[in-house]
């Protein structure tokens, strides 16, 4: 097996070298992941997508969500105002910006953006839901006008379906929106797409934002890497600049190791596995429950995540603002594990359950082998199906093809708990992260409230959100099981790193190469 894992890393090398006359280049930023964007329209992307899009595009708004004293900071942008009712917001438009295509961005480009966004049913176009009208007042003056005062700041600042494009997307064709062309005004360009590969950027000359200091990369290029430790081989050999979910596993190796850091930053993110509420035997919650029951987070958080997470004490990171936990979640015990598949009244052979999970991450594998043995005890049979997380997404959101029980890692679209709840617990006709396939009108109502009154109200919006974390325990849709930390495993000569849970992902721009 050994010497297999070392063949591929070599034969990876040989590729890489091949394919990528610029690898040496200290000017070029690359970074090894796990899986490929799924989505190249900046209107619908909702997933991996973030990574490369948040160095093409730029939203009007940025969140600093660095220290606890989180920040809303300029970006495409330079001011707003709100009315006093929270109903009409008022932006000034950042001056002398160019899309990557040479068009100008103005106000009526942010009216075409939002326009677009709204015409969709699927991806983030939810976050406009409540957006009325826009108004275009002058070149570089925008009015958005809203039917209830939900925070616009936050939604405008969003790291999915608030990034502005070329209003010229709606002259390109389906295959080339799909293949990365869509023009945006951020520090660097699209260049190319080698699917399941390779995406590689270009530094866009004409950034307002400025080229005056040194240290920039002029290409940023983002390897596909489906074997962890071959993305550990490429950093520790100087292939890779960063490198993505590496298991804590591998991290013992790089301790004395000078040329490469390890670091671990505070996130919005967490590990939780959904269950199917529309298929047998998961669609009785008292099966449910005994899944849950078996499921030993503090264990998997001590000999699992270490240092990547902690354990978690409800549905969201406990860090995210509004947080407030429920009253318990379901704790581990086998025997009252038992006692629950008593309830279900099903025999044990009747108990045959499929569990997907991403192959790509040890932490999910570990996790699914120690449920794998709990279900075992009290009588479930499980079949365990890894595999990359655009194919177990596909396959989950078709209920012919989807599991029992799904890995699912969130990060939010927009600084809110309601997030996590509008994204994967509110019925969905055709689940996008729906996957527990649940579906509670009680549930649906409770979610836009407590998105309605984060503004006005933001403590009476903590009392809806732990109202609806006590339903969802109570029917037992989701299993959390752990908060995580952005872990970063980077080469040494690498600076600028810093924390904002607010994006998953690297802004680039902000990043240096500096010998110490």
């Amino acid at each position: 097996m050994v010497w297999i894992q070392r063949l591929a890393f070599f034969l990876l090398i040989f590729y890489i070298s091949c394919t990528s006359e610029i690898q040496n280049n200290g000017n070029v930023f690359v970074i090894a992941t796990y899986d490929d964007v799924a989505d190249w329209d900046p209107a619908t992307a909702y997933s991996l997508e973030v990574l490369p899009m948040s160095n093409i595009y730029e939203p009007l708004l940025w969140l600093d969500a660095s220290d606890n004293d989180h920040k809303i900071i300029p970006g495409l942008a330079t001011a707003y105002t709100k009315s006093k009712d929270g109903l009409v917001w008022k932006f000034a438009l950042r001056k002398n910006v160019y899309f990557h295509d040479g068009q100008y961005f103005n106000a009526d480009a942010v009216k075409y953006v939002i326009d677009r966004n709204k015409s969709f049913y699927r991806g983030a176009s939810y976050i406009w839901s409540n957006v009325k009208e826009v108004r275009v007042d002058g070149e570089h003056d925008v009015t958005f006008i809203l039917d209830k005062p939900v925070p616009l700041d936050r939604i405008v600042s969003s790291q999915y379906g608030a990034w502005m494009y070329s209003p010229a997307t709606k002259n390109m064709s389906p295959d080339s929106i799909g293949s990365g062309f869509v023009a945006g005004t951020g520090p660097y360009m699209f260049n190319s797409w080698q699917r399941n590969h390779q995406i590689e950027l270009v530094r866009n000359n004409t950034y307002w934002g400025g080229w005056d200091k040194p240290h920039y990369f002029e290409t940023i290029q983002i390897r596909v890497v489906s074997e962890s430790s071959t993305r550990l081989q490429m950093v520790e050999s100087g292939l890779a600049d960063y490198a993505v979910l590496i298991p804590n596993q591998l991290l013992d190796r790089l301790k004395n190791l000078d040329d490469v850091n390890v670091s671990f930053f505070p996130a919005w993110i967490n590990h939780f596995y959904l269950l199917n509420t529309k298929k047998h035997p998961t669609d009785n919650v008292f099966v449910r429950r005994a899944i849950a029951a078996a499921f030993d987070r503090k264990k998997i958080n001590q000999y699992i995540y270490g240092n990547l997470g902690r354990v978690p004490i409800g549905l969201i990171p406990s860090n995210t603002p509004l947080f407030i936990a429920p009253d318990s979640l379901i704790s581990f015990d086998l025997q009252k594990a038992e006692n629950y598949l008593k309830q279900s009244g099903l025999s044990n052979k009747e108990i045959n359950i499929d569990f997907f999970y991403v192959s790509t991450s040890e932490e999910y594998r570990l996790t699914a082998l120690t449920m794998f043995d709990n279900l075992r005890k009290i009588g479930i049979n499980t079949k365990l199906k890894p595999g990359l997380w655009s194919t177990n997404w596909e396959k989950a959101k078709n209920i012919k093809t989807a599991p029992n029980i799904i890995s699912m890692a969130w990060w939010p679209t927009y600084s809110s708990p309601s997030d996590w709840f509008f994204g994967l617990y509110e019925t969905q006709k055709n689940p996008l992260f729906n996957l527990s396939y649940y579906s509670n009108p009680e549930v649906d109502s409770l979610i836009t409230i407590a998105w309605e009154y984060e503004t006005t109200q933001p403590e009476k919006s903590k009392k809806h959100y732990k109202a609806i974390q006590e339903k969802l325990i109570d029917d037992c849709v989701v299993i959390p099981a752990s908060d995580l930390n952005v872990q970063s495993v980077y080469r040494a000569d690498i600076h600028g790193l810093r924390a904002n849970p607010a994006y998953s992902t690297l802004l680039i721009y902000n990043l240096e190469r500096k010998s110490d």
